[in-house]
């Protein structure tokens, strides 16, 4: 079970640093460098706060279920605090060589709600293993 730092995604503040972006006539891809367009990898609403949603790095994900079809929705579980929480991969990460905070899972509202953390954070000490 990987120990992890673990970043926000998909929060209200990401999501209107995106819609900023785009207002203000930026590419899809420069708006994703500044926040988050709430939409997954696999097209799916980020943004919940009653489903608790993750993202990992392709390599991670990939290494263990091959396929993007195949890792879509594959269940998480999710340790911070000694709480652990069940989620769904529903986004991806960059490749592990261009993740620049650190981080090694996002978490979505969802997770925050669940683990009681304030949005934006980043969080060490966080635990993951696939839910089979």
């Amino acid at each position: 079970m990987p120990t992890v730092k673990a970043s926000s995604f998909a929060d209200p503040g990401d999501i209107a640093a995106y819609k900023k972006a785009i207002a203000e006539g930026k590419s899809e891809a420069e708006a994703l460098k500044l926040g988050d367009n709430g939409i997954g990898y696999w097209g799916d609403d980020t943004t919940s706060e009653t489903t608790p949603m993750c993202a990992l790095p392709r390599e991670v994900w990939g290494e263990k279920w091959g396929t993007k079809g195949a890792a879509r929705g594959k269940k998480v579980s999710v340790t911070y605090a000694g709480k652990t929480v069940v989620g769904e991969l529903r986004d991806t990460m960059p490749h592990l060589a261009n993740i620049k905070n650190g981080a090694g899972i996002d978490l979505n509202p969802g997770f925050a709600k669940a683990f009681g953390l304030k949005q934006p954070f980043m969080i060490d000490g966080v635990q993951w293993v696939w839910s089979e």
